[in-house]
């Protein structure tokens, strides 16, 4: 059965998966950024996703999915520090920006939101692909997707295969932004904190695309 397009409460579902992988990746993540950055990484992530987890839980059911996105950027960016809390929660406003009308996401919507997302990593934290940053397996996503027919959840699903494959692929770049980029060529071996995350964050969304697939929330064609 093809799940044509995902409706705004399959969003918050998507999302609130997201916020349970992350939390309990949360050492994993703190792994990843203590060969490179500070260690705390996946406190960072974890503090987001849980004021995310809170102010998803105070919208209304009928808020459309563009303002739910832009409130849950709002409450990650609200809640962290550093570059990752303004780089994901603006990635997230701008996502929900780029769809002001949908009711659904559908393949197109999706399509717009990485999209979207990928411009706003770029323009906050002047990135571009090769950086290793977060905008990398972004990058990845977009140029794969654009060339890619499907429902939202094979689309989701492609999406997670290439982020994870782009993320583990930071390991083998030098960082050329943020403090890491002190460390010259001692980054080499270690994948970047944020890309992890992030293709962490889409694998749950996929993960949570095929669980609903039965569902009311999804629907079919």
């Amino acid at each position: 059965m093809k799940t044509a397009c995902i409706n705004a409460m399959a969003v918050r579902g998507l999302l609130l998966h997201a916020a349970t992988r992350i939390e309990a990746a949360e050492a994993e993540l703190n792994g990843f950024d203590s060969a490179i950055g500070d260690g705390d990484h996946g406190i960072t992530m974890r503090l987001g996703f849980q004021a995310m987890r809170r102010r998803l839980s105070e919208l209304p059911e009928g808020m459309a999915i563009g303002q739910v996105l832009r409130e849950a950027g709002k409450a990650f960016m609200g809640s962290t520090g550093g570059a990752i809390g303004v780089l994901l929660g603006r990635a997230l406003i701008n996502a929900g920006a780029a769809i002001p009308e949908a009711q659904d996401v559908g393949p197109d919507e999706l399509k717009k939101v990485f999209g979207a997302m990928e411009r706003a990593v770029a323009e906050t934290g002047k990135a571009k692909p090769g950086d290793k940053t977060m905008l990398d397996p972004l990058h990845a996503i977009n140029e794969v997707l654009s060339g890619s027919d499907g429902d939202v959840c094979e689309l989701l699903s492609i999406a997670a295969q290439v982020a994870q494959t782009a993320a583990r692929g930071t390991a083998n770049m030098v960082c050329r932004l943020g403090r890491a980029s002190r460390l010259g060529d001692r980054v080499l071996g270690h994948p970047d904190p944020g890309a992890m995350s992030f293709a962490l964050i889409v694998a749950a969304f996929a993960e949570q695309a095929r669980s609903l697939s039965q569902s009311t929330q999804v629907a079919h064609i």
